[in-house]
């Protein structure tokens, strides 16, 4: 018995890719145009763009871990419904 391609799935994928690539893009860039802002608003040193961009970086990496987790996961499922049937 041959599987029937699922078309769906590709779709899933790049949505799945688009989502983690905003993910990690956007934190990065708001956080270093924050901490830009507040910078100039507030005349505080370089130190604040260095917090801020690390900050970013941090959001961003949680970002990715918890999406690799949640992929993990779909794929012990998907695994486990293959062995079922």
């Amino acid at each position: 018995m041959t599987k029937k391609p699922n078309h769906w799935s590709v779709l899933r994928y790049l949505i799945y890719f688009t989502q983690v690539g905003v993910s990690v893009v956007t934190p990065p860039i708001l956080c270093c145009f924050a901490a830009l802002w507040l910078k100039r608003r507030f005349a505080l040193g370089n130190g604040t763009v260095i917090i801020g961009i690390v900050l970013g970086i941090a959001v961003a990496a949680c970002s990715l871990r918890d999406f690799l987790r949640l992929t993990e996961r779909k794929a012990r499922e998907s695994e486990r419904k293959e062995k079922w049937h």
